[in-house]
């Protein structure tokens, strides 16, 4: 084979035979087709075999990958094993991954999705990895490899890891602990090590996801056969998972609270309207209850479509023109007068933040926010749409332009310099400054100079809030907090 395996394109014809697998709980062996020019080719190796009867399976709606799936037999075992996972199979060999899909086709494992490295969303993070590791790529490539792999994965997250004893099994299960992901033996079977590896604790922790009485809800609600495809990233207080059905992707959101119901269902005909106005929007392709979750309280879920070749959109002039464009067309929506982010603004301000005791180094800012506006606050305007949380970590672009805002169902009404205010935050001090007084400029013309400064005065004050005692977190609030305060100079 001549190292061909990790090639995009092997050289040399694909002489095709059929290999055998045995995968633990089916009567028959898997058959699998495998090829010249890929990793393989003559048998299914000692050291796969070993991971496929000795890792456990993926637990019911999590995402897995196969690192360097070669023709498939561990992503087609572990598919078959636990149909309710979504299997990444993954290969910079072409061939091979043609070979995947055609092997996971035969076997019925219509939950194994082939892609090259770059086509997996950047944003995903992954609850498992599977991976007999390319050795013969050399030592730093396969370590630079598994590092950016192991990232990917989510908070509680674990890899299982098969190499031979020989190859440097030992030493690589030593660098992977002194790298930061904890690694132990979970097997040792015919010269070869299978590594139990666990996620970086540094790795962000995110809420319980989607169940499989769940994922059933969901899928009546779309009348689509959805599997999980893995976490999206960013996701602080909600799960957030990213759905396939075929060639289609879907947001999952999961979001505790009995509120979450009215809230949704007033959503959808804003969603809409704002849609139907131009405002680039994904379009929402179901909403509804879910079980009761571990705390008792109501559960429901809100899907949405996906741009797979979209990305968190850069703060450059462009892009935050178009956002703030997008934003004005919020005036002609008016929501019921549920949920009043304007009323939450005043109340924040007129509330004991007047009496809060800073840290030190914060105080004197603090000091300056409250001057910006009058006490009592008087109420401010409250008639349009407003997004509540729009900053530039909700915006996505294609190709460097704004392509979506994203994350609308905390929703209510208010004012678009909340909207504009929140977004200007966002980018201070990483956005060009004609671009931050343009969206400045576009604040004050939504409302009035007074509305925009009890806005700027809110979010500073907020910013300082969330700082605490942290040295770098009061360090860096120090400094937006002044840029933001000369805004209103």
């Amino acid at each position: 084979m001549g190292g061909e395996y990790w090639r995009a394109e092997p050289d040399g014809p694909a002489r095709e035979r059929v290999v055998t697998l045995d995968v633990p709980g089916r009567a028959e062996p898997l058959p699998l087709v495998s090829a010249e020019g890929v990793f393989g080719a003559q048998r299914v190796d000692r050291g796969t075999g070993i991971l496929v009867r000795h890792a456990p399976a993926p637990a019911a709606c999590t995402g897995v990958v196969d690192l360097g799936c070669g023709y498939g037999p561990i992503a087609v075992a572990m598919g078959v094993r636990q149909p309710d996972a979504g299997l990444w199979a993954v290969d910079v060999n072409r061939r091979a991954l043609a070979l995947t899909a055609r092997n996971a086709a035969s076997a019925g494992a219509r939950n194994v999705v082939v892609a090259e490295p770059e086509t997996v969303p950047a944003a995903l993070r992954f609850d498992r990895i599977y991976s007999h590791p390319p050795v013969k790529i050399g030592r730093s490539s396969m370590q630079e490899l598994l590092d950016s792999w192991l990232r990917r994965l989510a908070h509680g997250g674990d890899a299982y890891l098969v190499l031979k004893q020989s190859m440097g099994a030992d030493a690589l299960r030593t660098w992977l602990t002194d790298t930061g992901f904890p690694a132990e033996r979970a097997a040792s079977k015919q010269g070869y090590r299978l590594l139990h590896v666990s996620a970086n604790q540094d790795s962000a922790q995110q809420p319980a996801g989607l169940t499989p009485d769940d994922l059933r809800a969901v899928n009546r609600a779309t009348g689509r056969s959805w599997t999980v495809l893995g976490r999206l990233a960013g996701g602080r207080t909600d799960s957030v998972q990213l759905l396939g059905s075929g060639d289609d992707r879907a947001v999952a959101k999961v979001k505790d609270g009995a509120w979450w119901g009215p809230q949704l269902e007033a959503l959808e005909p804003l969603a809409a309207a704002l849609s139907a106005a131009g405002y680039p929007t994904p379009p929402i392709l179901a909403h509804g209850p879910l079980g009761v979750g571990h705390e008792g309280g109501e559960r429901h879920f809100l899907v949405t479509a996906f741009a797979p070749d979209a990305e968190q959109a850069p703060p450059s002039p462009d892009v935050l023109a178009r956002a703030a464009a997008a934003i004005e067309l919020q005036a002609d929506v008016r929501p019921r007068p549920d949920r009043d982010w304007s009323a939450m603004i005043t109340l924040f301000l007129n509330g004991g933040i007047t009496e809060h005791e800073f840290h030190p180094d914060l105080a004197g800012l603090a000091a300056r926010a409250l001057a910006l506006v009058p006490h009592p606050v008087p109420a401010l305007p409250s008639t349009e749409f407003v997004h509540g949380d729009l900053s530039i970590a909700n915006l996505l672009a294609r190709g460097g332009a704004l392509s979506a805002v994203i994350d609308l169902e905390g929703f209510g009404r208010g004012t678009r310099t909340i909207d504009l205010t929140a977004l200007l935050a966002s980018v201070i001090g990483g956005a060009p400054r004609t671009a931050v007084d343009s969206l400045a400029r576009a604040a004050v013309a939504a409302s009035d100079e007074a509305t925009f400064r009890a806005c700027l005065a809110h979010r500073v004050l907020a910013q300082l809030l969330s700082a605490g005692s942290d040295p770098a977190r009061i360090v860096a609030a120090s400094e937006r907090a002044r840029l933001l305060l000369a805004l209103a100079d």
